[in-house]
């Protein structure tokens, strides 16, 4: 299957390294990801179709096409404010219309938030490059790092709990559980950390257990996959946070009424006290009546509820306080600034009922600053962990 019909990631890298010092204005990067399609032989015509949209797409506009991995690609491009909104929704509405004719089966599972990003880099061409050079650190490049990924698998699961049978909760613990701060950053004050979020790395887990495994996207099977993991962090988290000091964890609904969980609230009426559950935006809407039972439950053991991966343009299309949520997590990412000052009053709103917001993902110095101007004082991402570990400025 011939699909190497652009320069690998490593190159764009390159590309965007010499153009640091130099006037970029005008200059954009589109990301496109398609992770959660099939990855195989099977699917050439459609991968093919893709790249002969992609090429056409680099020669109306004058671009440059990269090929990051086998499912994601990039192109380099000039582009006008007046011009970005058609060429975004050019290439979605191609890229769809490719999608439904070959994977209607799959056509709900793309993830609109991965599916297509823009980078101005007149503004962000260090993120850009931030961005790239961790991407290239990870397995299933094209170039010389390229290898075949295959889709996840049934077995794959049992293979994490093998995993963690075998190397035991301590050792587990120092492999694949990480955590990132979140900081509350008043204006012109000084950070300091409100708690810590505790979760199982897909990035660990790829490296160590799924190297040639395309994880992302697959629809009910990576659900499941996350439902275990969730187990996984439950039945270890007296070893995670011994003496249960104020944190957070991000779980799927289902996994409030699995053994691992009962365990893990016991009998004791504050057994989650200080402890942050977050679920996501759209786990919640999905599990609407299994949701209000799960809250209920975590609120009478004393544990608070966040609501996590709310994007900048999906702000205000659930009731936060009605879901008896003390948090709301928005997500940052490109556009951002922009869009949240147009949710100035939902978000207005919510924060007088008593929702404390959070910025997450934040990768600038920018999502601060908008966050302020809207009343919000904590922030999470690799921007806060740079600042907390004097990286900035």
């Amino acid at each position: 299957m011939v699909r190497h019909k652009a320069p690998p990631g490593a190159v764009l890298l390159l590309r965007l390294r010499s153009m640091e010092g130099k006037p970029s204005q005008g200059n954009s990067l589109m990301l496109l990801s398609l992770s959660g399609l099939p990855v195989s032989d099977e699917d050439e015509e459609f991968w093919d179709g893709l790249d002969e949209s992609l090429l056409d797409f680099r020669t109306r506009y004058d671009g440059e096409l990269f090929e990051l991995s086998l499912s994601d690609r990039a192109i380099l491009v000039r582009m006008s404010e007046q011009g970005e909104v058609g060429m975004i929704s050019d290439m979605k509405l191609s890229v769809l219309r490719l999608i439904q004719q070959h994977f209607p089966e799959n056509f709900g599972m793309i993830d609109q938030t991965r599916l297509l990003r823009n980078i101005n880099l007149g503004f962000k061409l260090a993120n850009a490059i931030k961005f790239l050079d961790h991407y290239e650190s990870q397995p299933g490049k094209t170039g010389e790092k390229a290898m075949s990924l295959r889709m996840l698998q049934e077995g794959d699961i049992k293979m994490v709990l093998e995993v963690n049978r075998k190397v035991g909760p301590a050792k587990f613990k120092e492999i694949f559980v990480q955590h990132q701060s979140m900081v509350g950053i008043k204006p012109g004050g000084t950070p300091k950390e409100v708690m810590k979020e505790y979760f199982i790395s897909m990035g660990a887990l790829k490296k160590h257990v799924f190297p040639s495994v395309e994880m992302r996207g697959v629809g009910n099977l990576f659900n499941q996959l996350t439902i275990t993991l969730d187990r996984v962090l439950v039945n270890a988290f007296d070893d995670i946070n011994p003496g249960r000091s104020a944190c957070s964890i991000n779980l799927n609904v289902e996994s409030v009424f699995t053994k691992a969980f009962e365990k893990f609230l016991g009998d004791e009426k504050q057994s989650a006290s200080k402890i942050v559950f977050e679920f996501r935006q759209a786990n919640v809407l999905q599990h609407f009546d299994e949701f209000v039972i799960a809250a209920d439950l975590i609120k009478s053991r004393g544990g608070l509820i966040a609501i996590d991966s709310i994007f900048p343009e999906t702000v205000g299309l659930v009731n936060i306080p009605r879901l008896g949520a003390n948090f709301a997590k928005i997500f940052w990412r490109p556009g951002a600034e922009e869009v949240l000052m147009t949710q100035r009053a939902e978000i207005s709103k919510m924060q007088d009922q008593g929702v404390i917001f959070v910025i997450a993902r934040l990768d600038d110095e920018t999502g601060v600053q908008v966050g302020h101007d809207l009343g919000i004082n904590v922030f999470q991402g690799f921007y806060i962990d740079d600042l907390l570990a004097g990286k900035t400025g």
